[in-house]
């Protein structure tokens, strides 16, 4: 799960976008048996490192490491072509038959937020959007918008908890 980080997604005129990501993630199921006082064994220590090792060998992972205490440091950087889905933990992008691009945090379950906010859990992170002078925003819930009659900058969020969701919906017109 996404802990400190910055994201950014880049639409382009075609529809294609890229994902980079730079920053922490923890593994939630371990994190919460570290907050309960549990000490992790060496196997699981090693265990977790092995899968850090894994997840490095993905064409679309430029860097991942294991730091300890069930967290991890990684690089992401993803291109995808128009109406290829990408979804990374709780973030995902998809397009549906008519065009339209949802941009977001997968919504969360009540228990599942209180869960991750009693084992300590802490969201800290930036989303940057960049869009296409052909892009139609539908919505967005979006922290700053792009200034100057739209021509500077680009959307972005400031991400504080687990239980915010940024989201844009959006279509590209041909």
């Amino acid at each position: 799960m996404p802990e400190k980080f910055t994201a950014k997604v880049a639409v382009n005129p075609d529809a294609s976008y890229s994902f980079n990501y730079t920053g922490t993630m923890v593994h939630a199921l371990v994190a919460a048996k570290v907050a309960k006082g549990s000490k992790l064994t060496d196997n699981e220590e090693l265990g977790l490192k092995a899968g850090a090792e894994k997840m490095a060998k993905s064409p679309e992972v430029r860097k991942a490491v294991y730091k300890g205490d069930a967290r991890y440091e990684v690089e992401i950087q993803v291109a995808k072509a128009a109406g290829q889905a990408f979804k990374m933990d709780t973030f995902s992008v998809s397009t549906d038959k008519e065009g339209l691009m949802l941009i977001a945090n997968t919504e969360m379950k009540a228990k599942d937020l209180q869960a991750l906010s009693q084992v300590g859990i802490k969201m800290d992170g930036a989303l940057e959007m960049s869009l296409p002078k052909n892009a139609e925003i539908i919505s967005h819930n979006a922290t700053l918008t792009p200034s100057f009659f739209g021509l500077l900058g680009g959307y972005s969020w400031k991400i504080g908890s687990i239980n915010e969701r940024p989201m844009m919906k959006v279509r590209i017109k041909k």
